[in-house]
């Protein structure tokens, strides 16, 4: 059985143990005994009972699974949300949901705290310095996220993201940085080695 199955399982477990409880305090407060319904409740409640020992030994059985989590994991209180979702957008199932929603709001996800860059222009002593390193500085096209056009950006190659042949940096991925009297944003990739080296190049020209 691999992990998603077993998932499936322990709701399903969850879904009927509660149906099960609830239907219990019926039979023990909520209706009369030696009645034909008080029977039948019983006999429901002790056929689920036994499904939901089988289903306990099923997932007791694959203990030994080494994965910790299926591809996808969804807790039940977010699986009702998507049905009740669904139901009311009526597309089909959940998967095709999900796949709506992925597409749908895709751009805004991905864009949502991106800050378009552009190089630089620095003295030539400077860049030539920087261009052995793998320290990059920039500047924003605009006011935005809290920086400002006049105050410095440090990345490194790897915080770059293309979007649309664009340069942007993720605004949560930098942290505001005040050297001298300069200000720069610092992207959460450096290191205070990194740093002494960008103070090393930059202001000694």
């Amino acid at each position: 059985m691999n992990i998603y199955s077993q998932e499936v399982l322990e709701l399903k477990k969850e879904i009927l143990t509660e149906i099960s409880n609830e239907l219990k305090n019926i039979t023990n407060f909520r209706i009369k005994t030696n009645t034909k319904a008080y029977y039948e409740l019983k006999k429901t409640i002790s056929k689920w009972d036994l499904e939901i020992n089988e289903i306990s030994n099923s997932i007791n059985y694959n203990d030994d699974v080494n994965e910790k989590f299926s591809f996808i994991k969804i807790d039940r209180k977010t699986l009702e949300s998507l049905i009740n979702l669904n139901n009311k957008l009526k597309i089909g199932n959940i998967s095709k949901l999900l796949d709506t929603l992925t597409i749908t709001y895709e751009e805004f996800f991905v864009k949502y705290s991106l800050i378009e860059i552009r190089y630089l222009d620095l003295n030539k002593k400077i860049q030539k310095a920087l261009n052995n390193t793998d320290l990059y500085i920039g500047e924003i096209l605009d006011n935005e996220y809290g920086i400002k056009k006049n105050e410095k950006i440090l990345y490194k190659i790897d915080d770059i993201i293309i979007y649309e042949d664009k340069e942007y940096l993720d605004a949560k991925n930098l942290k505001k940085y005040p050297i001298g009297e300069n200000v720069f944003w610092i992207s959460l990739n450096f290191t205070l080695a990194d740093i002494e080296k960008f103070n090393s190049l930059y202001f000694n020209f």
